[in-house]
């Protein structure tokens, strides 16, 4: 298995706005309509006020996950369409 490559991993959303904007390049951004009842923004909520207590948060978990090993056997749900 050959790993992705991503290469604004590391960069905040914020600064890839600033980088589309600046290189001209289209941006779009629709926010889903299931989203404002969706459980994500309860831990979007958690890591703003983690982060607000210490910077390197959101950083730390990223890396974290990483290491993280996932079977190959891992139930997943079919995505609707948005």
């Amino acid at each position: 298995a050959v790993p992705r490559c991503k290469p604004l991993r590391h960069a905040y959303e914020k600064e890839i706005v600033l980088y589309a904007y600046f290189e001209g390049l289209d941006y779009v951004s629709t926010e889903c309509v299931y989203a404002p009842h969706a459980y994500r923004g309860h831990a979007r909520t958690l890591l703003k006020d983690l982060e607000a207590t210490r910077p390197s948060t959101v950083a730390a978990l990223g890396h974290s996950g990483r290491r993280l090993a996932v079977a190959t056997e891992v139930a997943t749900k079919t995505l609707g369409a948005c």
